[in-house]
């Protein structure tokens, strides 16, 4: 499972150890997802760790829990877009969001920039 593709549909993915956060919270070192029903609704996933990976145990719900209407269904992934891990647009992203960062901290520098 990926995190971007996670974090792209709404499902909140905090991957950090608790040990390794400073003021550590309930809401670190799990995952958090909204229910596609219900708007205040989420559903949180404490995550264990296995040597250094972050995870959470699962098995495959049975064919009855998958068509029974009452069990409640929670989405990890969106179904649209296709999902494409080799896409340039993640970077193009990021390298945006990167040039943001560099611009605003321009007034704190004390040296010349030359972006080319």
């Amino acid at each position: 499972l990926c995190p971007m593709q996670c974090r792209l549909n709404n499902v909140s993915v905090n991957d950090v150890p608790k040990f390794l956060v400073k003021n550590p919270t309930a809401n670190d070192h799990l995952v958090i997802i909204p229910s596609d029903d219900d708007v205040m609704s989420f559903l949180h996933i404490p995550l264990k760790l296995q040597g250094v990976t972050s995870y959470f145990p699962v098995r495959a719900a049975t064919l009855a829990e998958y068509e029974n209407d009452h069990v409640l269904k929670f989405h990890f992934t969106a179904e649209a877009p296709d999902w494409d891990p080799g896409s340039s647009s993640f970077a193009s992203q990021e390298d945006s969001m990167l040039l943001v960062s560099i611009v605003s901290l321009m007034p704190l520098m004390t040296s010349t920039l030359v972006l080319t």
